[in-house]
């Protein structure tokens, strides 16, 4: 009992480091409505190293990106939320693994009660069953049904693209490593650098 209240006050030392220090958006300047693309990792911020891949390989294409752990989702929401009133975010897109991918769902369903959109959502094996939001255009699912992830259904009035893709066909795949996938991190970079859908 005691090792697990260890690791447990370990992981939220961890969390709380992650949205003191890793989690940053990059610096931006003035000029027309930017892209910007929240990432969320899962329970330990050290299990989902395919979301720093894609943020480092986002901010070198200039791509505004905030990462963080899903347990400051709603605070990242009402981020998104002032960012597309203010005009000065354009488009935006949510990406999140494991928890972090019902951390997405949630900011989706945040944004959605306060009247924005959301281009596009890519979760990665989420481990919770959850819906879509009908304020999503686009969402993409992968996961390993074979190990703990699950798939994503459409909400209520949802009537955008949502693909559940299942990966188990390639055994070397799991939890951890379904996020830098080589392939799968070609197509998540292409579809977000190919987002549009405008937030307000």
């Amino acid at each position: 009992m005691a090792r697990v209240a260890a690791f447990l006050f370990v992981a939220l030392l961890a969390c709380l480091s992650a949205r003191a220090g890793l989690s940053q958006s990059q610096p931006h300047s003035a000029g027309p409505p930017r892209e910007k693309v929240f990432l969320l990792r899962g329970f330990t911020n050290v299990l989902s190293p395919g979301i720093d891949q894609l943020a480092q390989e986002l901010k070198e294409r200039n791509i505004e990106t905030e990462v963080a752990n899903h347990i400051f989702a709603l605070s990242l929401a009402n981020e998104a939320i002032e960012d597309c009133r203010s005009g000065r975010v354009g488009t935006i897109v949510l990406v999140g693994h494991s928890f972090g991918a019902t951390g997405a769902l949630m900011m989706a369903d945040r944004l959605n009660k306060a009247g924005m959109h959301v281009a596009l959502i890519v979760t990665l094996d989420p481990v919770i069953k959850g819906a879509v939001p009908a304020n999503v255009h686009s969402l993409e699912n992968f996961y390993v049904s074979d190990g703990v992830g699950t798939t994503v259904q459409p909400g209520d009035h949802f009537h955008g693209s949502l693909k559940n893709v299942d990966m188990k066909s390639n055994p070397e795949l799991g939890h951890i490593s379904v996020t830098t996938f080589p392939s799968m991190q070609k197509q998540v970079l292409h579809d977000i650098l190919s987002a549009n859908t405008r937030c307000g």
